[in-house]
């Protein structure tokens, strides 16, 4: 699977981490080194029509979304930065380490959903209750030094060869996730949520599918882009 990219310029002095590989077995066992429930875990999306949607474990209670970074990028500077919306309820943070949005993107699916998918008195919620009152910023602080060690052991455990932690890596993730009825886009870029809308009767999955259609893959057709789903964790029997 492709790797997650640095983020922008950025002083030679900025942390960098080994790029997460997109990969849901490797990012099963990093939410589970989190403290993540067994049982709960990531899935490939193998395409965005009714079938594949079908295949997809639920209830989906987030999805993660790669996109080669620059191409997009630009694309969103020329159309304008749309405002973070002011949403305390959606747990956010910034990315401020190099190569680590694959490691964002986990942690923003995991937190707003902690509650159903937590296992209690783990990492994740004591790391819930000292951010609670935490900027965007704040958290990005925190999040390094609390995750360093747990990032190290996974991101040299893919299918493919882990690139330096300083290598450009173009592509990019980001997290949907629903919360109080609404989708939000988490991306550690911004300085908070993007509220994409009312999730509809077709639920959280099917809102992004129609989202990152129309947003990002119709104006790069030819482009990579992938869907990482979390949900119930997949068996053997059900394949």
């Amino acid at each position: 699977g492709a790797r997650q990219p640095h983020q922008l310029a950025m002083p030679s002095e900025r942390e960098a981490w080994v790029g997460l590989e997109s990969n849901p077995t490797v990012m099963t066992k990093y939410a589970r080194s989190l403290g993540v429930a067994d049982g709960w875990g990531f899935c490939d999306l193998w395409g965005l029509d009714d079938e594949a949607l079908e295949a997809v474990p639920q209830p989906c209670v987030a999805a993660i979304f790669l996109y080669p970074f620059s191409q997009v990028e630009a694309r969103k500077r020329a159309l304008g930065t749309q405002q973070p919306a002011s949403a305390p309820e959606v747990w956010h943070m910034r990315q401020d380490v190099s190569n680590a949005c694959g490691s964002v993107a986990i942690m923003h699916s995991v937190m707003n959903n902690l509650d159903r998918i937590g296992e209690g008195s783990s990492f994740l919620d004591s790391f819930r209750e000292k951010t609670a009152g935490a900027s965007s910023a704040e958290r990005a602080a925190l999040f390094a030094p609390a995750v360093r060690d747990i990032h190290d052991s996974h991101a040299s455990s893919g299918q493919t060869d882990a690139p330096a932690p300083t290598a450009d890596l173009d592509f990019h993730f980001v997290a949907y996730v629903e919360v109080r009825g609404r989708m939000y886009e988490l991306d550690g870029n911004n300085d908070g949520p993007i509220d994409c809308g009312e999730v509809a009767d077709g639920g959280l999955l099917r809102a992004v599918c129609d989202h990152v259609k129309a947003a990002y893959i119709a104006p790069f057709p030819d482009s990579h882009f992938s869907l990482i789903t979390l949900g119930p964790e997949r068996r053997e029997d059900d394949e």
